[in-house]
């Protein structure tokens, strides 16, 4: 009798298996934190498909009495959510086009989760943030695609939203408005990550963040930023530190109160601060994007109006230092870091100056006011000071000469580069070797020097500039990220599409193993190495053309860096010691 029983019980089980199996689909995923998602299939670049879940919310959508709020959990949902669309990008008005123009939603924390159609265990996660000087940019897949990552077959990609401009970065330096509301973004989609990223196989304790830009700066943000503590275990820091120029908004009530101004607010300079909160709540999303416009000093000059803050003390605060000061600290978490860049980061900016006739007369006419300008010059240097080291940057860069011509338009570009990224990338491995345990945390880098047949220099202006420069700020993304809404397709047998499969098996690779493998071995970056290459840096990767190699192109050893100018901005900005 109880043998009979288990016989039946044996035979529902049986059958309730074969139920389940035939229920089963592999693109529906369901975390248990946030409910079941259906996915959809994507075709890969040299492989056939892969598995995308996009638009996935993230928190609760940040509008109405949530602008200007850190973001809330999304609870659990019932049902099957729909994951096989992406969603518009954070609305923005982007500085970086020719014409600037608004889009977007400003319901728009959603995420995208890639993965590969057949996985081998749990994957490591690559988390990607985008960058585009905190006012623009895009997780979506037609110019963040995910398919060379996904060509590998061995990771897990994550693209995020986050808020940007006035609604992401706009603060009055209070608890009313902290500020900070993008960066707290990318922090609860690292959160949702670290609890959900299982059922979709990856590992959890194997999550590496990586950026672009703002998003570089971002990424070096989270390591300084006990809001993102354990959240990450490796870092890709691509053009941008935390310690770059545009980084800090250092009069954020201020300039809260100039923007309540310009949105038509009554008497915007004698409110409370939690009043000018209130009412820049009900304005509307184009008045308040629009209001950016009245902070430009000169076109689109500054690039990025809306920037992080140094944040009152509280639970949910992002930086309550500044990043300078927190750099030189020792008491933030460490994890293995590569920190990228390229030769002319300064083109985002200086191609159109130079290739607009307009822009160029103007720069020219107005020299001294708008080339000191653009140098951002802290804000505690006097008139006299200011002049001063603006002076002793003519004479290095521009021979002496207060004009942009073709004589001195490559020391502008070096100007911006220099001031803009190398300065803060030196400084910024400076200070990290010098706190990080030898080989425990290491720092990588690599510059990205590989000349391809586009460029997002020819993004950057009208003017038709297809040749004219070397690799600019953001060319190496085109290696990363299949964009083909900016860029054709390479063809799948092309110099290019090799170098796409080398450059992102060296990211892969660095997200697996935390350092770099199938590489030239370079040597560890320590202080005294540092300190020893008076016109270099620590041994790093370059990516560069090679007519030589049958591949055309290769992965080198160098230690060459603009170090002599570096220190004289040090010396120009007192940091020396």
């Amino acid at each position: 009798m109880f043998k009979s029983h288990l016989y039946v019980v044996y035979i529902c089980l049986c059958l309730a298996f074969v139920s389940a199996l035939g229920d089963y689909d592999p693109l529906v995923v369901c975390p248990p934190k946030v409910g079941c998602i259906r996915g959809t299939h994507m075709n890969g670049y040299q492989t056939q498909s892969f598995q995308a879940f996009m638009g996935i919310p993230y928190a609760e959508p940040p509008v109405g009495p949530l602008r200007f709020m850190s973001p809330q959990d999304k609870p659990k949902w019932r049902g099957t959510y729909n994951a096989t669309m992406a969603k518009m990008d954070c609305i923005q008005k982007n500085y970086l086009l020719p014409t600037p123009i608004i889009y977007g939603e400003e319901d728009c924390l959603y995420l995208n989760v890639y993965r590969p159609e057949v996985r081998s265990g749990t994957l490591p996660v690559m988390v990607y943030i985008h960058g585009g000087g905190f006012f623009s940019g895009s997780a979506g897949p037609y110019i963040t695609g995910p398919e060379y990552f996904m060509d590998t077959q061995e990771v897990i990609l994550v693209t995020m939203a986050y808020r940007l401009g006035p609604l992401g970065f706009l603060s009055t330096g209070h608890s009313d408005m902290p500020g900070n509301f993008g960066l707290k973004d990318q922090t609860l989609a690292l959160r949702w990550v670290r609890y959900n990223i299982a059922s979709f196989g990856g590992n959890r304790n194997k999550v590496t963040i990586f950026g672009q830009s703002a998003g570089g700066v971002s990424t070096h943000m989270h390591l300084l930023s006990p809001l993102s503590n354990n959240l990450f275990q490796r870092v890709i820091s691509m053009s941008g530190t935390a310690n770059v120029p545009f980084a800090i908004t250092n009069q954020p009530e201020e300039q809260a109160r100039k923007i309540a101004e310009l949105c038509g607010i009554q008497n915007a300079d004698l409110l409370l601060t939690s009043e000018i909160t209130e009412a820049l709540r009900k304005v509307d999303v184009l008045k308040l994007i629009n209001a950016g416009d009245g902070l430009k000093y000169w076109d689109v000059d500054p690039l990025t109006n809306f920037r992080p803050v140094v944040e009152p003390p509280g639970k949910d605060a992002f930086l309550t230092a500044s990043p300078e000061a927190l750099i030189k600290r020792h008491d933030y978490q460490k994890r293995p870091w590569l920190i990228g860049t390229v030769p002319d980061e300064g083109a985002v900016r200086v191609v159109n100056i130079i290739h607009n006739g307009t822009l160029l007369h103007q720069f020219n006419d107005r020299f001294e006011y708008l080339f000191e300008a653009l140098l951002e010059w802290p804000t505690w240097f006097s008139p006299r000071t200011t002049k001063d080291k603006t002076d002793s940057v003519v004479f290095e860069y521009l021979q002496n000469v207060n004009h942009i011509n073709s004589r001195t338009r490559q020391g502008f570009m070096d100007t911006i580069t220099d001031r803009g990224f190398k300065h803060s990338l030196y400084d910024a491995i400076r200070w990290y070797v010098a706190h990080s345990p030898s080989g425990r945390f290491p720092v990588y880098i690599y510059r990205f020097n590989y000349k391809g047949p586009y460029s997002y220099a020819s993004l950057y202006t009208q003017a038709n500039v297809t040749g004219t420069y070397g690799v600019v700020h953001c060319d190496d993304l085109i290696y990363l990220f299949r964009s083909p809404i900016l860029f054709p397709d390479f063809p799948k047998d092309s110099r290019d599409a090799k170098v796409i499969e080398w450059f992102v098996r060296y990211f892969v690779n660095f997200a697996k193993y935390g350092y770099m493998v199938d590489a030239p071995p370079i040597k560890y970056c320590e202080a005294n190495v540092l300190e020893s290459q008076p016109d270099g840096i620590c041994e790093y990767h370059e990516f560069v053309n090679d007519m030589y190699n049958p591949s055309g192109f290769e992965l080198r050893v160098n230690t060459e860096f603009p170090t002599k100018r570096v220190r004289l901005w040090q010396e120009l900005l007192d940091e020396r010691a």
